[in-house]
């Protein structure tokens, strides 16, 4: 249709490169080091034998599970190839160095990270291998002289076991990390530059999004995020948390080398991404459903940064309102909406921005649908101590509910808004499977279990368009991607949802904060994006990455892609074989984010009773 605005569905399947902006002058910091995590990274998904090493009849097997994407057409080996050798020789005569920094759990270390390469021939790229943590055996570092690999033991064990702080020990002293500088004039040209290496010189492409800020508040300068993602994988199955560079976009080749040679295109942006999965009557049918019920994460997605008073009444009554502050330092109610709420990276109130933006929400921009609003959050002081703070931003009102999971016995799991006055009650969430999208199911099965409202006369007014609630009539806005799909047994999907970005910074007089959040925190471009988004969800596609890849495997020939085979007169092992020879490495697949860093002022009220963090 003529006017409309053309999205891609990969997008947030993409690369996403990024400089910080603590580089001043960035131009005068060329790339010179290049660091790639292996796992998902590297890899889709790592799978390898129990002792790291393969047979020969092993070696394609290996190649075509861990290397290969049944999403895209052509071999991901090539690309990748022609990637690795465009970051290392540069435009212009620039020289760069490779190397790979990776949590991969094998017990033979470095050297199954190493014998997994070269099944693909994707070692000969790369001058060093180093594993974390430390092992009190083996080596936990790799160097290639002359395409002959050489163990020896890095720096790992000395300071703090995060890469971010690697990489900043790495700039401190690259010999230290690389044997091959102490060739003297021996030395590769390539490797020679890196003397007066500096941390801005470094680039970590990696798929976990906590391994560019450490605890101790050291940052990676620059990056590039893998997307991850789950999905039905060949004869594996459903498989969580994948990766993989390219895996489902060519433009991430391209966007790896545009960013390695001009980093500073891709200053630090944070924005919220929405999307929508296919479902029966939506895509490609003219009845667009239309969104009757938005729900909101509270934490890091409503909030930058959750911090909560200590008082037991904050949690326990509705309505509770702190003393303005004095000279002992208690928290006031100015504080409370400062530190939860407002942001320090834009311009003006993000309060009244949230405002104006629910106000927004609760109505089509033609009038003719009205929405209702709730929130569904695991915050673990409960509904009484959300409702509270969001009154105090002057926010309560534009929700009709809130509930929290898991669901507990000593508080009430819900809240809801009956005209003007909040009362608590218990929503069946001990009855559903703790998980936001199983909730969310069971909404849309039944709302009036979940408002109340709905059980009077004047329900319709204060939760309009739930009596025909659908599931794909729910938006769900979360920081967290792992809410967006169930590991029950069902797999319930959340059909619409928006993204909201996480990021770890310097935050107030706090110190490094992780994992913080919230919509429009570093830029007035996610409320707009969110009211698009819900006025028209249709304009932002999720592709189905099954059927995508079935078209494509038909095409394709290969050992895993044709009709099970029976036997390889060659090597004299069935394929089946070669899988059972296989597992999953499960380190860096299931490698949990670090824990939320305490949310408390350090410096500029010092006597002041602590917050909590959620």
């Amino acid at each position: 249709m003529a006017g409309e605005r053309r999205r891609t569905s990969k997008s947030i399947w993409r690369l996403r490169c990024i400089e910080r902006p603590d580089i001043g002058n960035s131009l005068k910091h060329p790339v010179r080091l290049v660091i790639f995590d292996f796992d998902e990274t590297l890899t889709l998904v790592t799978l390898m034998t129990s002792n790291g090493t393969y047979a020969a009849e092993q070696l394609a097997w290996a190649r075509e599970v861990n290397f290969e994407t049944p999403w895209v057409e052509g071999s991901r080996v090539e690309k990748l190839h022609n990637m690795l050798s465009s970051l290392a020789n540069g435009k212009d005569g620039e020289q760069r160095v490779l190397a790979i920094l990776t949590r991969n759990g094998s017990a033979s270390g470095v050297s199954a990270v190493i014998n997994l390469m070269k099944a693909a021939e994707l070692d000969v790229h790369f001058a060093c291998v180093w594993s974390l943590p430390s092992k009190p055996s083996g080596k936990c570092g790799a160097y290639q002289i002359d395409g002959e690999w050489h163990f020896f033991d890095p720096p790992v064990r000395v300071g703090h076991d995060h890469k971010a702080d690697v990489l900043q020990r790495i700039a401190k002293d690259p010999s230290a990390w690389f044997p091959q500088m102490a060739g003297g004039p021996q030395t590769p040209a390539r490797l020679t530059q890196l003397s007066s290496l500096k941390l801005e010189q470094i680039v970590l492409v990696d798929d976990q999004r906590g391994n560019f800020q450490s605890e101790s508040g050291a940052h990676v300068l620059r990056y590039c995020k893998v997307a991850r993602y789950d999905a039905d994988y060949r004869t594996f199955g459903f498989m969580r948390d994948m990766g993989g560079i390219g895996a489902h976009d060519d433009a991430d080749y391209d966007a790896l080398k545009r960013f390695v040679e001009d980093p500073w295109m891709c200053k630090d942006t944070f924005c919220v991404r929405c999307q929508e999965r296919p479902f029966d009557g939506g895509l490609g049918n003219s009845m667009r459903q239309p969104v009757n019920l938005v729900v909101f994460d509270f934490d890091e997605t409503l909030t930058m940064a959750t911090f909560m008073p200590g008082e037991s009444s904050f949690s326990t009554e509705i309505g509770w309102a702190p003393q303005e502050r004095t000279e002992r330092g208690e928290w006031s109610k100015s504080d409370l909406v400062e530190y939860n709420f407002e942001s320090p990276y834009v311009e003006g109130s993000r309060v009244e921005k949230l405002q104006a933006m629910l106000k927004c929400l609760s109505t089509s921009e033609d009038g003719s649908v009205r929405r209702t609003l709730a929130i569904l959050t695991k915050n673990e002081q409960g509904v009484v101590a959300v409702l509270n703070l969001l009154t105090l931003a002057g926010l309560a009102d534009y929700f009709s509910a809130i509930w929290t999971i898991p669901a507990r016995k000593s508080i009430p799991n819900g809240a809801y808004r009956d005209a003007n006055q909040w009362k608590s009650f218990d929503p069946p969430v001990d009855q559903v499977h703790d998980h936001k999208a199983d909730v969310l199911h069971s909404v849309a099965s039944d709302p009036t279990k979940w408002f109340p409202q709905l059980q009077h006369g004047n329900g319709d007014s204060i939760c309009p368009g739930l009596r025909r609630l659908r599931v794909e009539g729910i938006v769900l806005v979360d920081d967290e991607r792992a809410n967006f799909r169930s590991n029950s047994q069902a797999e319930a999907k959340v059909m619409r949802y928006c993204k909201v970005a996480r990021y770890d910074e310097v935050y107030r007089d706090c110190g490094a904060l992780n994992q913080m959040g919230g919509i429009g925190a570093h830029s007035d471009s996610d409320f707009e994006t969110l009211k698009s988004f819900v006025e028209r969800p249709w304009e932002c596609p999720y592709e189905n990455l099954a059927a995508k890849a079935q078209g494509i495997e038909r095409g394709l020939s290969g050992l895993l892609l044709g009709p099970p085979a029976k036997t390889d007169t060659k090597g004299g092992m069935t394929r089946s074989a070669s899988a059972s020879h296989l597992s999953r490495e499960a380190s860096a697949s299931e490698e949990p984010e670090p824990p939320k860093a305490p949310r408390v002022r350090k410096a500029a009220l010092s006597n002041s009773p602590p917050l909590r963090s959620r």
